[in-house]
């Protein structure tokens, strides 16, 4: 690098370097191991490259933990004669640790990278405002050390007059960089070299380090080179939440003590999330291993110095601490952790994890012990969490993958490679609506170089790009107009705007997107491409092709009429227009729905003139992905418009009393899977868990007044009745009223008829329509429809008692669950007795092969006492609610299987067939795999020959719905 003359003559440290110079040899058999490691010497090039080319771009240098970052950023320091250096630490720890090392250089010159004549730099670090408005001492030093906190506290004019005293700016641990603290002093800096060194170059929140990766030596290189140790991992299975930790515990004082008789000296560390659970652990520790004299370590430790001098000479071998040591923390002999807490960012976890795999031939491999029965975790790191679970292979894999997003986000930007204002766009973490013009354009036609026309005397064009395969323009510009509410010239507003377009040679389909007004995107569209054809009409319409159960939620309809001509629809008033629309008495202008689609909610909106939309905002490659998806659909002319309205969600408003044949009710739809478990129903000063009460058969008290039951299962499995639920129709309007219970959904408290009140309860109606609040739902599509004939059939009971409905124990076959475990049994893998409140169903069964699962679920219910099997509708009623109910578990594979391992865990004898273990399997697979589910009614008090149109079409209710969101038939299992 060149030399700063006048630095050269005033410093003397700087003069050693730039007289001496650096061997950057790598450590081989021939220098007996004391030169530079393979990442080291390569990071150095790699940085010593980056800032001869294009040193006002930061640089982001990947290097996992154990490669030696902190030697490779101080001989960068040297040989990259950096006259004055600002290096950022993340923590007090790290700024003393990373000080004296620097201070010394003392593993530089046992490597013999360094001669004698090479002096130490100068340190200066900051650990208060004194220090870093010390003139004296920043102005003498060669690398100053600080911390984002000590810094805070400096004013912007401070922060900005103490960056001019340095040339260099180096964070380490730059995946802190997004934080506001870093944020701030890596823009006191701009443009000045600033280069970044981290293991983990991702965040969980998606901001960016903004640092172009220039070097990414990757875990697999470190594993292959031998520089990241071999991991073991010693899984522990405990499904009693009571005795988790002292299993984990036993196991890792077991392997300790192995591993001490063995001759190594190494030192456990149990790691917890919290002090509460810190000091609960040590407690057991000190009862399991007290031999090792175990410590506790945390932020508020009274003999905190004291303790860890306890590890560091061995009088203590156990410490338990809450994420103490991380990032630049060095202790070899660390070689067992004890996992009782897991972490969920994968950046912590590979940190965390690089502490114990440092490479030292007088010390074993490292090991981690972790419970994965009734396995919780669903961060990217759950994998490692997993049965023979291979944390080597895993942690390489996690790590290539979150780092190859971020070269793919790289590379996607590269695609504007040479064109400084693209990197200037994506700085701003665009994220525009997801909504776009669509038009028919040949190839011959498209000039995305023209954009740079772009602008009027009052829009001036401030960046703008276009990728080097031409396919993408991105500009930004900034918009100067009077404001709206002055009358006057002398003030004015500023607006910056985005413009996008996107061109797809293969169907020569061009998207336009601009976050201005509509003269706006056509000026964008005439420069770009001034002979496009907007795709307008009812090939727009094509993009609600695909979404079941279409609820609009906006309809605009152009009118024949004189004197109307356009007519706009909002929520339940949609309603009233249906019949024009599907009559063609109105053409549709503007139509805005929300829906399900591969079982997932969806929403979609489209107009005559040609926008189309989605309710969602992202980046600006989601937003081509989402072009994509959008071209599929409206180029595809086998899509018939008027269909899709026959499945178009009806609203009927209610008023003045009830519909008959309302049979089921169930908590509102924003009650998820996810949710259940985390709620709560108070009720006379006792809680009772949302997934212990039952939800009884509505009953009509008057014609205004609807009455539901809710009874909780107490421990004994009795019912108790908690409350009704009484829903009132007024005039033009429902109301709630619970009397004084409340509900808890996480950890908030509502009044329970307010809650319901917003959220309102779904019920079902016999002739398939869906009661919300006061109004009726239905579609033409699923309005009384009859259970197919072909998916009811019949078992013959024999002497089963088909007035008991439930197994009381694992051998009681004398029921309709007993018989009906008897009959399908043989077929399935796993079968679990799930009945009860909260239940998935009365059997869940399930068989796996090897690129899907199948699970199954069985409705079971009894034959009223004193009947014999016929065609009673209210026979129909609770069973095909249930069906319904179940239907939430679709795509929900995961959480099925977990929710199994929790009832389990509960004590109940519940495991028909199968083991924990292979359900556990399970939880795990179904992530990766198809979960295909069928659903079944086990009712015996039909009789297939006697059943009539009004029991068919309660359970045709159940059968359209489950059609509709998930495209899987029900089947009816009766009577003879």
């Amino acid at each position: 690098m060149d030399v700063d003359v006048d630095f050269y003559r005033e410093n003397a440290v700087y003069r050693s370097w730039a007289d001496g110079r650096l061997n950057f040899a790598v450590e081989s058999n021939f220098n007996n191991f004391t030169g530079f490691r393979k990442p080291q010497r390569a990071a150095a090039f790699a940085v010593f490259s980056h800032l001869d080319s294009d040193p006002a771009v930061p640089a982001t240098v990947v290097m996992p933990t154990g490669t030696g970052k902190t030697d490779a950023i101080f001989s960068i320091i040297i040989a990259g004669l950096f006259p004055r250096t600002l290096l950022i630490v993340p923590s007090d720890a790290l700024r003393t640790q990373i000080g004296e090392r620097l201070a010394t250089l003392t593993r530089l010159r046992a490597i013999n990278a360094i001669s004698p004549d090479i002096l130490s730099p100068i340190v200066h670090r900051i650990d208060s405002r004194d220090a870093a408005m010390n003139l004296g001492a920043i102005v003498g030093a060669n690398v100053t050390i600080a911390t984002p906190a000590a810094l805070a506290q400096l004013s912007d004019d401070e922060l900005n007059a103490f960056a001019a005293n340095y040339t260099h700016l180096i964070f380490d641990e730059a995946h802190h960089v997004a934080a506001v603290t870093w944020g701030r002093i890596r823009k006191a800096f701009e443009p000045k070299p600033t280069v970044y060194f981290t293991a983990t170059p991702f965040r969980l929140d998606q901001q960016r380090l903004n640092g172009k990766i220039i070097f990414n030596y990757s875990l697999s290189q470190a594993q292959r080179d031998n520089y990241f140790q071999r991991i073991d991992f010693f899984p522990v299975r405990e499904y009693v939440t009571s005795e988790i930790d002292r299993t984990i515990a036993a196991k890792a004082i077991e392997l300790l003590v192995a591993d001490i008789e063995a001759g190594f000296d190494h030192i456990l560390m149990a790691r917890c999330a919290t002090i509460p659970k810190a000091n609960k652990i040590f407690e057991l520790y000190a009862e399991l291993g007290a031999r090792f004299e175990p410590v506790v370590i945390h932020s508020k430790s009274k003999h905190r110095e004291r303790d860890l001098e306890q590890i560091r000479t061995r009088q203590s071998r156990i410490v338990v601490c809450v994420d103490m040591f991380g990032e630049g923390f060095d202790l070899p002999e660390l070689k067992i952790a004890a996992i009782h807490d897991q972490h969920q960012s994968p950046a912590v976890t590979l940190q965390f994890i690089g502490r114990l795999t440092r490479t030292d031939s007088r010390l074993g491999t490292a090991k981690f012990v972790a419970n994965i029965a009734n396995q919780r975790a669903d961060s990217p790191m759950k994998l490692l969490y997993e049965e023979s679970a291979d944390w080597s292979l895993i942690i390489r894999e996690v790590s290539a993958e979150r780092i190859n997003r971020e070269l793919q986000r790289q590379e996607f930007e590269a695609r504007f490679e040479g064109d400084t204002d693209s990197a200037k766009i994506a700085a701003l973490n665009p994220s525009p609506n997801i909504s776009t013009l669509a038009y028919r354009l040949t190839p011959a036609n498209w000039h995305p170089k023209s954009v740079r026309q772009l602008g009027t005397p009052k829009e001036g064009l401030e960046l703008h790009s276009v990728s080097d395969d031409g396919t993408i323009v991105m500009a930004v510009t900034n918009e100067v107009a009077p404001v709206a509410w002055a009358k006057s010239d002398s003030i004015y507003g500023s607006t910056w705007h985005l413009y996008l377009a996107y061109y797809r040679q293969s169907d020569s389909t061009l998207f336009i997107s601009c976050t201005g007004d509509e003269r706006q995107a056509a000026r964008f569209q005439s420069l770009v491409a001034n002979t496009a054809q907007r795709i307008n009409g009812d090939d727009v319409f094509r993009v609600m092709h695909g979404i079941n159960r279409l609820k609009l939620q906006n309809v605009g309809l152009s009118r024949s009429g004189r004197d109307v001509r356009f007519t706009m629809h909002v929520g339940q008033d949609v309603n009233r227009v249906m019949d024009d629309l599907e009559n063609g008495r109105s053409i549709k202008s503007n139509i805005f729905g929300v829906g399900h689609a591969a079982g997932e909610s969806t929403t979609a909106g489209c107009s005559a003139k040609g926008k189309l939309w989605k309710m969602d905002t992202g980046a600006v490659n989601e937003w081509v992905e989402w072009c994509d998806m959008v071209a599929s659909k409206i180029n595809d002319s086998s899509i018939d418009t008027a269909a899709i309205l026959h499945n178009v969600m009806r609203a009927e408003k209610l008023q003045g009393h009830w519909p008959d044949g309302i049979f089921f009710a169930d908590w509102p739809d924003s009650m998820g899977v996810d949710t259940e478990s985390r709620c709560a129903i108070t009720v006379g000063g006792a809680s009772y868990s949302l997934l212990d009460t039952k939800l009884g058969l509505p009953i009509k008290e008057s014609s205004n007044t609807l009455a539901v039951p809710l009874s909780a299962i107490t421990p004994a499995g009795e019912e108790l009745n908690l409350l009704t639920i009484r829903i009132q129709l007024e005039d033009d309007g429902y109301r709630y009223s619970t009397g004084q219970a409340s509900i808890r959904i996480g950890n908030k408290q509502h009044d329970l008829h307010e809650y319901l009140d917003r959220e309102r309860l779904r019920l079902l109606q016999a002739d398939g329509s869906i009661l919300i609040g006061n109004y009726r739902y239905y579609t033409h599509a699923s309005l009384n429809v009859t259970l197919p004939r072909h998916l009811l059939s019949s078992w013959d009971w024999g002497t089963t008692n088909i007035h008991k409905e439930s197994m009381t124990h694992a051998a009681d076959f004398d029921s309709v669950q007993g018989f009906t475990y008897q009959k399908i049994a043989e077929s399935y893998d796993i079968v679990f007795n799930d009945d009860g409140a909260g239940e998935v169903a009365d059997l869940v069964a399930v068989r796996h092969a090897a690129d899907h699962v199948v699970v199954d679920l069985y409705h079971c219910k009894y034959c009223s006492s004193g009947h014999q099997p016929g065609a009673r509708v209210n026979d129909a009623y609770v069973v095909a609610g249930q069906a319904s109910r179940s239907a939430k578990w679709l795509h929900k594979g995961p959480e099925l299987f977990q929710r199994l391992l929790n009832r389990y865990s509960n004590g109940q004898e519940r495991l028909l067939k199968g083991t924990p273990q292979e359900i556990d399997f399970l939880r795990l697979k179904s992530r990766d795999v198809e979960v295909q589910m069928g659903f079944f009614i086990v009712q015996p008090a039909f009789s297939v020959h006697e059943v009539t149109d009004s029991v068919m079409t309660v359970l045709g209710t159940s059968y359209m719905y489950l059609r509709d969101i998930a495209d899987v038939d029900m089947r009816v299992i009766a009577s003879p």
